[in-house]
């Protein structure tokens, strides 16, 4: 319990030092934070969603919400933020901004 402890206060520093060393929000970030998150590594990908929700990317902060609310539940996981970057993570979540849904493309039924 004491290393999962450790781990989420190094990643939640690390996110917030992200924009401080000048990390821009890309697309390959927002997408190997993607990455990260398909393959289980949910605690990296929680990481760098927190980075690019911080440094103003819609897409992140809807993701970083996400999993900081449901971690114990879907990822037996539990991390943290600051209470005012919930905040601003929230009103990043509920702007317009973001990227583009793919079309849904249904498999044809036999």
């Amino acid at each position: 319990m004491k290393a999962k402890r450790v781990l989420l206060i190094t990643t939640a520093c690390l996110a917030l030092m992200a924009p401080a060393l000048g990390m821009a929000a890309e697309a390959d970030s927002y997408d190997e934070a993607v990455a990260q998150y398909q393959q289980g590594h949910w605690a990296t990908a929680y990481g760098q969603f927190m980075a690019l929700a911080n440094a103003g990317d819609a897409d992140a902060a809807r993701t970083a919400l996400f999993m900081l609310r449901y971690g114990p539940q879907l990822y037996n996981s539990h991390w943290d933020a600051i209470p005012a970057q919930v905040r601003r993570w929230e009103q990043l979540a509920m702007s317009t901004q973001g990227r583009s849904t793919p079309v849904f493309q249904p498999v044809a039924s036999r």
